[in-house]
């Protein structure tokens, strides 16, 4: 069976939370304070209601529908979609249900996010004071909380388009504001390109061009603001279209599978992939210089990667001055969960050797974890309750685990060889006096020489990937190993 990552949802998901809410930032040039101060859509006296058809290279993979509507202190914005996908051939049918309520101009009071997967629901709530974003997240009634500082008060991402809409400026114009992401917990700058004025299915529109974290998109705006149009990355496309028209022709039984569309072309074949201790590959496409210099294991020259299968028993390549954080919890990775605790307790028994420890957590999470196609936002905290799902929901639990017990580790993403190219993944590294990196889908400590390191972190920076979707080609350098 071929075990590859189910990372694309979570992307979709991430990149709604990052333009969740977001606050305008006065940055070197023009900035989004420009833009005249409206607070309300033109019709601001109806309620508005847009459908729109979603489509992948032309394909019909669903439908979303977005609303709005004045209340007497401010607004209520819904969000919902459902997408008909598939991971390595199995059906995987995505709702996702957005709520929120602001004040008049659009300063965030609460919300709800939700995201309905068939292995879980995933989600999201929070409501703040002016002062500060209280946020719960977790599956099933499982939560933990987050406490976002604000030093302003937040808005909701759609203030911006109506200003754009009301000013119509001139292209080559560029607005600056910034995004707060409630799983980043930083704020992020969204830069806006206006590139022009179309007429697209007889509404005048502005073409607009926004890139935030190296997601690149755009949008098709018509004078009130509202979207005609959207184009993200791999092809996906929002429609407006009449409700009864987006929500007819979906291709249910030809869906897209997301694994086959992120993969990454490879001129070539890898006979034994999992007992590779060397590999070059000369990396090619626009996101080439993506792929990160991370000694001893991986080392970039040129347009060339080479890779080597460090040991498991490194003699110790340099202190590392913040080990403590990566023997904390942080975001879906809930390393101080009592019951967490007492799994990785009773996994490593008496043991005291910190290599010991981590091989028997990896071999544990291999024999129990259930591999399947997954789309959904791990938690370790769920995984260990449910005790299935693909790469995200490995190295979550194995990170929460071995933190369990004393070990710093961490989870990073990439790619791996797997049966016809190479895949986006998520593994480990833990320190051993030095970082090794561990795979408990692969059940590798460490990880052979097909897995090509793109960053470091948890599901929460994993959107981040988004800026190489697409944009990578290897082709493998004979005698370059």
């Amino acid at each position: 069976m071929r075990h590859v990552p189910t990372i694309a949802i979570g992307l979709v998901w991430l990149g709604l939370m990052a333009t969740l809410v977001h606050r305008e930032h006065a940055a070197r040039g023009q900035d989004a304070s420009a833009l005249p101060e409206i607070a309300t859509r033109a019709a601001s006296d109806r309620d508005a209601v847009d459908w729109f058809g979603v489509y992948q290279n032309e394909r019909k993979i669903g439908y979303a529908r977005r609303a709005e509507r004045r209340t007497e202190k401010g607004w209520v914005l819904e969000d919902e979609s459902r997408l008909a996908l598939a991971m390595l051939g199995e059906p995987q049918t995505i709702t996702t249900t957005l709520y929120a309520e602001t004040d008049a101009d659009y300063a965030l009071r609460r919300f709800r996010f939700a995201l309905v997967s068939p292995a879980t629901t995933f989600a999201a709530s929070g409501e703040s004071d002016g002062m500060t974003l209280e946020v719960r997240y977790g599956a099933e009634g499982r939560t933990e909380r987050l406490a976002l500082p604000l030093d302003e008060p937040v808005h909701l991402a759609s203030s911006l388009r109506p200003r754009l809409a009301a000013a119509w400026p001139e292209a080559g114009a560029r607005f600056t504001h910034r995004v707060l992401s409630p799983t980043t917990l930083r704020y992020e700058p969204v830069r806006v390109l206006v590139e022009g004025r179309e007429t697209v299915d007889g509404v005048e529109t502005l073409r607009i061009a926004e890139e935030t974290q190296g997601l690149a998109s755009r949008a098709w705006i018509d004078r009130s603001g509202r979207a005609v149009r959207e184009e993200g990355a791999l092809g996906f496309v929002l429609r407006r279209e009449a409700a009864e028209v987006a929500k007819s022709g979906i291709a249910d039984g030809a869906r897209v599978d997301l694994a086959s569309v992120a993969r990454v072309p490879f001129d070539g074949t890898i006979a034994d992939p999992r007992g590779l201790g060397r590999l070059a590959l000369r990396v090619s496409g626009d996101a080439a210089d993506h792929v990160p210099d991370a000694p001893p294991r991986q080392h970039v020259t040129g347009d060339v990667v080479r890779i080597t299968r460090e040991s498991a028993t490194p003699s110790r390549a340099g202190a590392e001055d913040d080990l403590d954080r990566y023997r904390k919890p942080s975001p879906f990775v809930e390393s101080d969960d009592p019951g967490l605790v007492a799994r990785a307790q009773a996994i490593v028994g008496l043991t005291t050797s910190p290599r010991d420890k981590v091989q028997r957590i990896l071999d544990w999470v291999s024999a129990h974890v259930e591999r399947e196609p997954s789309l959904t936002i791990p938690s370790a905290r769920d995984v260990l309750r449910t005790r299935r799902g693909d790469c995200n929901e490995h190295a979550v639990l194995v990170a929460a685990l071995v933190r369990a017990v004393g070990v710093p580790a961490r989870v990073v993403a990439g790619v791996a060889y797997a049966g016809d190219g190479f895949y986006y993944h998520a593994w480990n590294e833990v320190w051993l006096d030095g970082w090794v990196s561990a795979d408990a889908v692969f059940q590798q400590l460490p990880v052979d020489a097909t897995h090509v390191k793109l960053l470091e972190g948890g599901p929460e920076r994993h959107v981040q990937l988004a800026q190489v979707i697409g944009r990578l080609a290897f082709t493998r350098v004979e005698g370059g190993t």
